[in-house]
């Protein structure tokens, strides 16, 4: 994933892109359904490599800004690509659930009361 994600970095610098960009260009052509379904399957293989969350949802964002947030909706599904979108939504769905556990075990953390030992 390192590497994979080093050579995408250093491709769009020289194309003076997002490194996302070429993977969201793909899934707005609209003709060419089978790489419509490459990308997706690409986007959710990267998204779903990592094993930190944060960099999960870093890399989902970072193709959400790209333009993926716009072109979800217009995407015309297949049974293929359905199936991608699926996958892609539910990790999504996973990652919020998780985050959220994460804020409520800090909420928690920060509302505990303070105990204060004093030795007398």
């Amino acid at each position: 994933l390192d590497k994979i994600l080093a050579a995408m970095t250093i491709a769009a610098e020289r194309n003076n892109k997002e490194r996302f960009a070429p993977i969201v260009e793909g899934l707005e052509n609209h003709e060419a359904q089978q790489l419509q379904v490459a990308c997706m399957q690409l986007i959710n293989a990267l998204v779903t490599s990592p094993d930190d969350l944060d960099f999960r949802i870093h890399l989902r964002n970072e193709f959400l800004r790209c333009g993926l947030k716009k072109i979800l909706p217009e995407i015309k599904k297949t049974e293929e690509l359905d199936i991608q979108l699926k996958v892609f939504n539910e990790n999504k769905d996973e990652d919020a659930i998780e985050l959220s556990h994460r804020l409520d075990d800090i909420r928690a953390e920060m509302e505990y009361p303070f105990v204060f030992c004093v030795d007398t």
